[in-house]
């Protein structure tokens, strides 16, 4: 796990670096997975981590990949209280919009696609 090998707030001290020094604001990635990156605890402790910061959250509803059955999506309800939870904070967040989902074409699923066609192909020959 990273957080093993560079803790949070080492980490953290390289973001600041890096934005002291060029005065950018840092956008912050964040996936939204069930029961997982989603309560209401863990948005408090992002809120809290970057509410002295010049940051800005996309929060990225996971998009489901039969290679990893356990990992679902959040209700939207729940990723809109996420959100409110972490703009108490002073932070900017945005909910990003999941296109491609319906014909498996969204981030994490075009790969699992090909490697599966790919499996099949290499069985029949």
């Amino acid at each position: 796990m990273i957080a093993k090998k560079r803790p949070i707030d080492d980490l953290m001290q390289s973001v600041d670096a890096y934005e002291a020094a060029t005065g950018n604001r840092i956008f912050y990635e964040y996936i939204i997975i069930k029961g997982m990156t989603d309560t209401a605890e863990i948005a408090h402790q992002l809120g809290k981590l970057l509410q002295v910061r010049n940051a800005h959250v996309n929060l990225i509803p996971y998009n489901e990949n039969p290679a990893m059955p356990d990992l679902i999506t959040s209700e939207f309800d729940t990723i809109l209280a996420f959100k409110k939870i972490v703009e108490t904070y002073g932070v900017t967040v945005t909910v990003r919009d999941t296109l491609g989902r319906n014909v498996k074409g969204a981030c994490g699923q075009l790969g699992y696609e090909k490697l599966m066609k790919e499996r099949i192909e290499e069985m029949q020959e």
